[in-house]
């Protein structure tokens, strides 16, 4: 009586580097408990190139290329002048703002001023007028 396995099924877009291939394929090998179908298997993952090169690696492969990096830095230059010229903008409204109120309450202590000068010569009036009944 002998076992086997159900071989699994395992997509990729690309063959990854080093000895993952080499396990996918004993992976997907039916199980037997025949020694000679094995051997190559593992030769197959002794035999695989190790990992460290550098472009096999994940991360070189997922670098982007230099067009792709200047491409982004002039739209993150561009986004940045775009925000600057923003920031620039509400910074003149603030201070439009900040010197209009100013002005506004220029305004509001000069007609204090000219009210209270009115209401002192009518009231020193009316003393004087008052002073020349007696």
């Amino acid at each position: 009586m002998s076992v086997h396995a159900a071989p699994t099924l395992t997509t990729q877009t690309e063959p990854a580097a080093g000895i993952v291939p080499a396990l996918i394929a004993a992976n997907n090998a039916p199980q037997s408990s025949d020694p000679q179908t094995t051997a190559p298997v593992i030769e197959m993952a002794t035999a695989a190139k190790p990992a460290t090169d550098i472009n096999d690696t994940l991360a070189a492969q997922l670098q982007p290329s230099n067009k792709a990096l200047s491409a982004a830095n002039q739209e993150l230059l561009s986004r940045n002048a775009q925000l600057q010229r923003q920031v620039n903008d509400l910074q003149t409204q603030a201070n439009v703002l900040v010197y209009e109120s100013q002005g506004q309450l220029f305004l509001y202590g000069a007609f204090t001023v000219l009210l209270s000068l009115l209401v002192g010569i009518f009231i020193s009036w009316l003393v004087f007028v008052r002073r020349e009944r007696w």
